[in-house]
């Protein structure tokens, strides 16, 4: 029997975490220590060994891992932050060009920040802060697209740091 009217399922044309394009990428593995991690924020080595978190004010570049990857190989209620959960499993994206929200509008060739402080931890953005606000610079890292924050816009970024 054939479907009439169409496929009522829409889908988005990229998503916070999505991996852009077959640019080569390089990700890694790591066991989420105590929190979710949204697909698309930033991750941070955790305090025990082969563990990530999300970024806090003592962390440094030398901390950071990658980006949640976007892959959806659980289910999830609605009730719950769609990412890498805690005590699992999550994919971590280390170098290649992938689908962020970020904090304030950017445009192409704006540095990467990720989010240290308490008010935007894990989350990216194109300038450091201060307190809540802080972020750490992601050497040699860029935004890719203009996005507008207050619209909810998604940038790419382009990592170079490897593995």
């Amino acid at each position: 029997m054939p479907v009439i009217g169409g496929n009522a399922i829409e889908h988005g044309k990229a998503y916070a975490g999505m991996v852009a394009d077959y640019q080569l990428i390089n990700k890694v593995s790591g066991l989420v220590e105590d929190a979710t991690i949204p697909f698309g924020y930033a991750a941070v080595r955790g305090t025990v060994a082969n563990t990530v978190t999300l970024p806090t004010a003592t962390s440094v570049l030398a901390d950071f891992v990658g980006v949640a990857m976007y892959e959806l190989n659980r289910a999830y209620t609605d009730t719950e932050t769609v990412g890498a959960p805690l005590g699992r499993d999550g994919s971590f994206i280390t170098a290649g060009v992938v689908y962020v929200a970020p904090l304030v509008d950017v445009v192409p060739g704006d540095p990467v920040f990720f989010g240290v402080g308490a008010d935007v931890a894990g989350r990216f953005t194109n300038v450091v802060g201060t307190g809540a606000t802080l972020a750490v610079a992601i050497t040699g890292a860029k935004f890719l697209d203009t996005a507008v924050a207050s619209s909810g816009q998604l940038s790419r970024i382009s990592l170079v740091i490897g593995g």
